[in-house]
């Protein structure tokens, strides 16, 4: 079911912008008075408060999180002849990228738990990769991943850690820093539908290392490095000024969307537990409600719930898809396969399965959060899950 088709929607994009029309047609209006629409102060605006917020050195606009993980990539000089480790669960354009630079993905597995990558599972499979050149760490669902001994390991090796937030703008880690701050480089992608969100495709990266961000610009241009001198071959990937003025505009909220989204994720989470939802490690047959909700996020760490996914039994997911769409209740599955299962990359499945990645497949299922949801569409929300699971 369609998100316009739901009397409960995935995400309710037109609610967000209406509350804010009046800021973004001030900001639009600025913008065109300038006629310049191509980086410009809007983006550099955004870029300062982008590293602000990520205690970071420096942001970089781009035109997506594609991009960004493609310009750090290349930023690192990875390329053919290289591997690159990643999560088999995780959205086709972490991998792609890694292919499209030349270099190999390497899958590894993730934690049934967190659904990010399993660190221990991540160095079995770099000790089995004598080309790894770099990994990257994707925060699933808003939740940061949690490198463990994985970022000793890469530390002593000189192999760096690109993490893809492009989920998590707004988390915390384990230590209570915001996502980024000890990133080599962080890639963000500001699609529309994530928690930050442009009016159009959008990217950006940080990092604190000044001549890496200083060499992400300029391939960002083709490579220039002056007017009209190019060193090196890079892409035409430029922020819009529009968007960063709608990025700026939406990031003076973030911090309530945050909150907001947490308060309503909680009380998924209380809901589910009064109905006997699985518990941690139990089987998800064995309990009263056969539905497990999302792991919950250490303090001082802090989840921003991109996605509620839950996880139920596999043979029972379609079932519950339809009855959940028949009230009205829209429902998604992020992700059906895992990325060594895609076609275009099945040069590059593992030897050794990842068990957790496709058991994730099979089981999990997002469902309604957005901040303007409201406590009372999320009962309704359980309350037909639990109708679906216990008949």
């Amino acid at each position: 079911m369609k998100d316009e088709e739901a009397k409960i929607p995935i995400l309710d994009l037109p609610a967000q912008h209406a509350a804010l029309e009046e800021e973004l047609s001030e900001g639009l209006a600025a913008v065109l008075a300038t006629g310049r629409f191509i980086l410009g102060e809007p983006v550099a605006a955004f870029e300062r408060e982008l590293a602000r917020l990520c205690a970071a050195g420096h942001g970089v606009g781009c035109n997506s999180g594609t991009d960004a993980l493609w310009l750090a990539l290349r930023a690192l000089d990875v390329g053919p002849g290289d591997a690159v480790l990643c999560p088999g669960y995780s959205f086709f354009a972490t991998a792609a990228t890694i292919a499209r630079v030349g270099a190999r993905p390497v899958f590894a597995d993730i934690l049934p738990g967190s659904l990010n990558l399993d660190p221990e599972d991540a160095i079995r499979r770099a000790e089995r990769t004598p080309e790894l050149r770099a990994v990257i760490s994707v925060d699933l669902f808003g939740r940061i991943c949690e490198q463990g001994p994985l970022e000793a390991y890469c530390r002593e090796r000189d192999i760096p850690i690109i993490e893809d937030a492009a989920q998590s703008i707004g988390a915390l880690d384990g230590t209570g820093d915001p996502v980024g701050a000890h990133a080599r480089i962080a890639c963000f992608s500001f699609y529309p539908t994530k928690n930050l969100g442009a009016l159009g495709d959008a990217g950006g990266l940080v990092t604190s290392d000044a001549a890496l961000a200083e060499r992400i610009a300029r391939l960002r241009m083709h490579g220039e490095s002056a007017p009209d001198l190019y060193t090196e071959i890079g892409i035409n990937s430029r922020l819009d000024a529009i968007q960063a003025m709608a990025l700026g505009v939406k990031l003076q909220h973030l911090e309530r969307w945050t909150v907001a989204r947490r308060e309503l994720a909680a009380h998924y989470d209380a809901l589910f537990a009064r109905r006997g939802a699985a518990a941690p490690g139990e089987p998800l047959a064995d309990a009263r409600l056969p539905l497990r909700t999302p792991e919950a996020c250490p303090a001082p760490g802090r989840h921003t719930y991109h996605r509620y996914v839950v996880r139920v039994p596999s043979e029972r997911r379609a079932a519950l898809v339809e009855d959940l769409a028949r009230e009205g209740i829209a429902s998604a599955v992020f992700y059906p396969r895992g990325l060594h299962e895609q076609p275009a990359l099945a040069a590059f499945a593992p030897e050794q399965p990842l068990v957790e990645t496709e058991l994730a497949c099979r089981e999990s299922l997002a469902l309604p959060l957005f901040p303007e949801l409201g406590l009372d569409r999320v009962e309704l929300v359980v309350g037909a899950v639990c109708r679906a699971l216990e008949s």
